[in-house]
């Protein structure tokens, strides 16, 4: 008998796609579950309310970054920083439309940012886990760090060609910024 599908990717299945043409603003979790065919009853077991979709979002694109991503041990700390966060610009390519509806409706909804914030902590620090820099006293003050740095990246991401130059330059000037923590 094969296995279910996980309801949890089923609902960032259906939450990607329908950001791809849905604003964030206007998304409903309701909405996803029909999307996802899960059940609404079955939600609040789930997932707790839609800023928690973040976290799930960025849990898959962290899941898929892991997957592409090869560390070189020999290259400084701030080099895998930057090259794992290049990673998952790449791996977020094919959910570009959704990812800018979602950013673009959450910067509107400080409310839900500040209730996802653990979530956007926890990206940050799984992308510094497979940098392998997720050592000494601060850790945490390098994901907030890395977590400012994505985002101030994401819209020139949004809007930059498929060599991803302009995104690569923010990125990398924000970590020199921040390079004694790496």
């Amino acid at each position: 008998m094969p296995k279910a599908a996980d309801p949890k990717a089923k609902l960032t299945d259906a939450a990607l796609k329908l950001l791809a043409k849905t604003r964030w603003s206007e998304l409903t979790l309701a909405a996803v579950a029909k999307s996802a065919k899960v059940p609404l009853a079955s939600l609040p077991s789930l997932i707790g309310g839609k800023p928690e979709l973040v976290g799930l979002i960025l849990r898959r694109l962290g899941d898929e970054t892991a997957k592409r991503y090869r560390s070189d041990a020999q290259s400084a700390t701030r080099d895998r920083v930057f090259d794992v966060a290049m990673t998952w610009f790449d791996a977020a390519n094919t959910h570009k439309p959704a990812l800018r509806s979602m950013f673009e409706g959450l910067a509107r909804d400080p409310l839900s940012v500040l209730s996802a914030r653990s979530k956007l902590g926890a990206a940050a620090n799984w992308l510094l886990t497979l940098a392998e820099a997720d050592t000494g006293s601060a850790v945490a003050l390098r994901g907030l760090l890395l977590t400012g740095a994505m985002a101030r990246a994401l819209p020139v991401w949004f809007d930059d060609g498929p060599d991803m130059a302009k995104t690569m330059a923010r990125l990398d000037g924000d970590l020199r910024k921040g390079e004694r923590l790496f």
